[in-house]
């Protein structure tokens, strides 16, 4: 899959993570998984920062969280606004046998799901 871009929404940074009563800021994606048909996925990052009462407190090592496509999206509830978009991600996606590499670029702003199955934390 190449250049898969999430349009910039409405939410200034500052005032998603003010408006986040419980969660986890998850940063610095190194791992993924994800079956053929696209539907289950599992992601895991190097850290993330407890969010609670709308503060950023204590970081958290090797946060993951897992989900259904569908459910995941459906639960997206904020997105950043320009000011917050880059374009960054993985420079490569590989899949299948024989492997298949395909030169990639990612862009989004932060995001906000409710009600990810999330694991890992320590």
């Amino acid at each position: 899959m190449t250049n898969v871009s999430l349009e910039a929404g409405d939410w200034d940074y500052d005032e998603m993570i003010e408006d986040t009563k419980d969660g986890i800021l998850m940063v610095t994606n190194y791992g993924w998984s994800i079956d053929q048909k696209r539907y289950n996925f599992q992601f895991n990052t190097e850290k993330g920062y407890i969010i609670k009462n709308g503060s950023v407190e204590q970081m958290v090592r090797g946060p993951a969280y897992s989900g259904i496509t569908p459910e995941f999206w459906g639960s997206c509830d904020a997105v950043g606004n320009k000011k917050s978009w880059v374009l960054w991600g993985t420079p490569n996606c590989g899949k299948g046998q024989p492997q298949q590499v395909m030169i990639t670029g990612h862009g989004a702003a932060p995001t906000r799901f409710r009600n990810v199955t999330v694991f890992g934390a320590q």
